[in-house]
C-alpha cells in the first residue's frame, strides 16, 4: 500500500511567486502609462548623447521591478531620484573603465623629452646664433630673471616688446635646436 504524499511546498509556493510577478507586472505598467514620458525626457536629458536614453529606462524598470516603488511614496519623484542614480552609477562604470584601459595601454617606459639631452655648452651656442635684440632680451629675462619692466627700462624699450622679443626668441631657439637634433 502506498502512503499518501504529504503536500509539496513548491507547487503551493509557485501561484504566490506568480502572484507577485504578475502584481509587480501591472505596477510597472500603470507607473509607465503615468510617468513614461517623463522618463524618456528625464532619460534623454541625463544621457546627451553618452549612453541610450532607451538604456536608462530600461534598467529602471528592470529596477522597479526588483524593488517596487515603497508605499506612500512620490512615485514621480522617486522615479526620478532612482534613474538619477542609476546613470551617476553608469558614469562611474565607465569611467573606472576607462582608468583601466589608459593603464592597461599605457607605454611601458616614458620616453624622455628632447631637451632633456641638452647641455649647457649647446644652449649657449644656439642663444649666440639669435639675433641680437632677441638674445639680449631672452638672457636679461630667462638667465637674470629681470622682470619685463626692468627688462624694457634697461634697454629703453616698450614692455610689449620686449614679451614680443621672448616669443619670437623662445620660437627661434626651439627651431635652432630643432634642426640641430635632426642634422646631427
Amino acid at each position: 500500500m502506498s502512503k499518501p504524499s504529504a503536500p509539496r511546498e513548491d507547487t503551493e509556493a509557485a501561484p504566490v511567486v506568480q502572484d507577485e510577478e504578475a502584481r509587480r507586472a501591472r505596477q510597472i505598467e500603470d507607473l509607465s502609462r503615468a510617468h513614461g514620458d517623463y522618463l524618456r525626457a528625464l532619460a534623454r536629458k541625463l544621457c546627451r548623447g553618452q549612453f541610450d536614453a532607451d538604456d536608462l529606462v530600461q534598467e529602471l524598470i528592470v529596477k522597479i521591478f526588483r524593488s517596487p516603488v515603497p508605499a506612500g511614496a512620490n512615485e514621480r519623484a522617486w522615479l526620478g531620484r532612482v534613474m538619477h542614480n542609476l546613470f551617476i552609477d553608469w558614469v562611474r562604470r565607465r569611467d573606472t573603465r576607462r582608468e583601466v584601459e589608459l593603464v592597461e595601454h599605457a607605454a611601458p617606459a616614458e620616453v624622455p623629452p628632447w631637451w632633456d639631452g641638452l647641455s649647457v655648452e649647446r644652449l649657449t651656442a644656439t642663444l649666440a646664433r639669435l639675433p641680437h635684440d632677441q638674445r639680449a632680451t631672452f638672457e636679461l629675462f630667462v638667465i637674470d630673471g629681470k622682470s619685463y619692466d626692468e627688462i624694457a627700462a634697461a634697454l629703453g624699450i616698450a614692455k610689449g616688446t620686449v614679451g614680443t622679443r621672448i616669443l619670437r626668441a623662445r620660437q627661434k631657439l626651439r627651431e635652432l635646436l630643432m634642426e640641430d637634433l635632426r642634422d646631427g
